[in-house]
C-alpha cells in the first residue's frame, strides 16, 4: 500500500489556495474545492445570514503566498470581496 501524497507533492497536481482576509482568514483549501464551496453556496440560495454564503464573496487573486509550515509549497491568494 502506498503511503498518502505528502502535501508538496500533492500540491504539484492541484492548484492550493489561501483565504488572506475575512472570516476564513489564514485557512488553506484546494483551489477546485474552494470554488465547489462558493458555486454550491450560490446554487441553494442561502440567506446572507447563513455560514456558506462567506465562500460566495472570496475571489482569487494573482498574488502567491508561501505555506507557513510546508516549505516550497505555495497557494493562490483568495481574497474577501
Amino acid at each position: 500500500m502506498r503511503p498518502t501524497a505528502t502535501l508538496a507533492e500533492q500540491a504539484q497536481t492541484r492548484e492550493l489556495a489561501v483565504v488572506v482576509d475575512g472570516s476564513q482568514a489564514g485557512r488553506w483549501y484546494w483551489c477546485d474545492e474552494l470554488e465547489a464551496m462558493a458555486l454550491s453556496a450560490q446554487r441553494m440560495g442561502h440567506p446572507p445570514a447563513h455560514p456558506a454564503v462567506t465562500f460566495t464573496r472570496y475571489r482569487r487573486s494573482d498574488d502567491w503566498v508561501e505555506h507557513a509550515s510546508e516549505p516550497g509549497v505555495q497557494g493562490r491568494a483568495w481574497c474577501y470581496h
